[in-house]
């Protein structure tokens, strides 16, 4: 097998689905197991210098996850944590010092001026009375409407927002288009990020080693839910202990080393509309001062500026129509960004282009 099948077979993979009898542990077990032996199947002659090295570590992280699920399971949640801290952070034992893995050649610089999206369901009397604040994250006195969400600490607010209008919808769960509104969200600093998103051709071929070592973590991340009524479900467990982990880290580290959250890629993803790879594109930021006297955030504050919410039919109202002729049928990116340009998540993306942007209000 050469890089390019083995790239190929791998992105192939997720998201992971859980098969009829098995239960969240047995799924990333059989999708780590398959996984080692996909990087095993590499030929010799294109292996790079060090893939030794780097299969030890795949190794390494994937019993580091299998051990957090089961001490999950077993009712130890604490312990199940530190299993992925140490993966993460690096270990002692009696012997040697077990190395972490190498967060920060998977942190990525986002600079300033991102535009991203926040969308959220509402209904008729709402969408007359919806400000700017209601579309950041759930404030500090609300706690209690906090859910459980993938990438999520109970309790804890986090900035959800998506690369574009489509990623709010698919997160969401794919609601009436009438029933949402949605804001525009800049970016007024730089900031970093975990990038644990499916790796993009361009970047495994810059670095294999780099993203096979990470893409456990992926895997483990993209597992759809099987039950979604539950209230508790397991697929969510690796993404929330890593959300705990970057916000300990902002607590236990200097501000030069501040990881503001995680850019993951979703696992709703899907074949159902042929668009751009970077639409799945997700951020989950967690709030990084709780303790403060105002309702919101004040750093998520300062870096994120966000227009008055809006939605579709009242645009269309006050815009008018945008009409294109679309290109379809076409599998380049190129093509499929025209395509979602012309769709309605892109024709909403336009409508906000000029929208307004300010801090948000208490």
């Amino acid at each position: 097998m050469n890089q390019n099948e083995l790239y190929t077979q791998i992105v192939e993979m997720v998201p992971v689905k859980a098969g009829e009898k098995e239960d969240y542990r047995e799924a990333v077990k059989r999708s780590l197991k398959f996984y080692k032996k996909l990087l095993g199947d590499l030929d010799d002659a294109l292996q790079p210098v060090n893939w030794s090295d780097t299969i030890a570590r795949v190794n390494q992280l994937c019993n580091g996850i299998i051990r957090a699920i089961e001490r999950e399971y077993q009712g130890m949640r604490h312990s199940a944590y530190t299993s992925i801290k140490n993966q993460l952070d690096g270990y002692k034992t009696q012997r040697n010092t077990i190395q972490g893995l190498a967060y920060d050649k998977n942190v990525l610089n986002v600079s300033a001026g991102m535009v991203s999206y926040r969308m959220r369901k509402v209904d008729l009397e709402e969408q007359h009375n919806l400000k700017r604040k209601d579309l950041f994250h759930i404030p500090f006195d609300k706690k209690g409407l906090v859910q459980t969400q993938r990438y999520s600490v109970p309790g804890y607010p986090c900035l959800y927002l998506s690369h574009g209008v489509y990623g709010c919808w698919e997160e969401m769960g794919r609601p009436v288009f009438g029933t949402i509104m949605v804001s525009k969200f800049v970016s007024c600093q730089e900031f970093k990020v975990l990038d644990l998103r499916i790796p993009s051709k361009e970047a495994w071929d810059a670095d294999i080693e780099k993203c096979a070592e990470f893409y456990p973590l992926v895997l483990a991340s993209m597992v759809q839910v099987k039950n979604g009524k539950d209230s508790y479900k397991p697929e969510y467990l690796i993404p929330q202990l890593l959300t705990e982990w970057v916000i300990t880290h902002n607590r236990e580290n200097t501000p030069d080393k501040e990881i503001l959250g995680i850019l993951f890629t979703s696992a709703r993803k899907n074949k159902d509309f042929d668009y751009p790879s970077d639409s799945y594109d997700n951020y989950a930021i967690p709030v990084l001062k709780p303790l403060g006297r105002k309702k919101y955030c004040s750093r998520l504050s300062e870096i994120f500026h966000l227009s008055a919410p809006t939605y579709y039919d009242l645009e269309v109202l006050k815009q008018g129509e945008i009409m294109d002729d679309g290109m379809f049928g076409q599998e380049d990116e190129g093509q499929k960004a025209e395509k979602y340009r012309t769709s309605h998540f892109g024709v909403m993306e336009r409508y906000l282009e000029g929208a307004v942007v300010k801090a948000v209000q208490e």
